[in-house]
């Protein structure tokens, strides 16, 4: 069964910072940063025992992924980096929002906003046309994030399952009102 995908047209960014005492931080290439990252992203994107080849093909191999100017972290007030998201830019101006993550003790303080936010912003000032980000179903905070941020459902052909379906039970369960979906069937 495929991810689900969602599609942000040009429109406006919300900006929304970083709760007080949080910053951002840019990566610069350090085993520290490659650990932090592969770390906070076992909560949820990567299996546990996840190492360096996992950030190599995750991120290093990503196409037009830069890391020094595309991957950032948010740390705490203690230094520690507790969240961190991807924003690229592809060749043909599509933004892609990549492994959004943040440690379970930092969730649901507004940092998956504020990150959000951030990405676009960075997608906006690469000149991206629009967006693009793909998630799971069981999702449904990061889900309800992207709606808030003007993120659609997008429904494409998946062989392996029926993805209106799939969609019309993660906008039930957040409790929204039936969205517009963008078709690619």
């Amino acid at each position: 069964m495929q991810q689900l995908k969602m599609l942000r047209m040009d429109a406006p960014v919300r900006v929304r910072p970083l709760p007080e005492g949080y910053r951002y931080e840019y990566f610069t290439g350090s085993t520290e940063e490659i650990w932090d990252w592969i770390i906070i992203c076992r909560h949820g994107l990567l299996p546990p025992d996840a190492g360096e080849d996992c950030f190599k093909s995750t991120i290093l191999e990503y196409p037009d992924l830069v890391p020094e100017k595309d991957l950032f972290f948010v740390v705490d007030l203690n230094g520690c980096r507790v969240a961190t998201s991807a924003s690229v830019c592809h060749q043909n101006k599509e933004g892609y929002l990549h492994m959004v993550a943040a440690l379970p003790g930092y969730r649901g303080q507004g940092i998956g906003h504020a990150m959000l936010s951030h990405a676009l912003c960075m997608m906006e000032e690469r000149g991206c046309t629009h967006a693009v980000l793909t998630t799971d179903d069981f999702r449904l905070p990061a889900i309800k994030t992207y709606l808030d941020a003007g993120f659609r459902p997008v429904l494409y052909h998946d062989p392996d399952s029926d993805m209106r379906a799939r969609w019309d039970g993660v906008i039930a369960a957040l409790g929204y009102e039936p969205v517009a979906y963008i078709s690619e069937i």
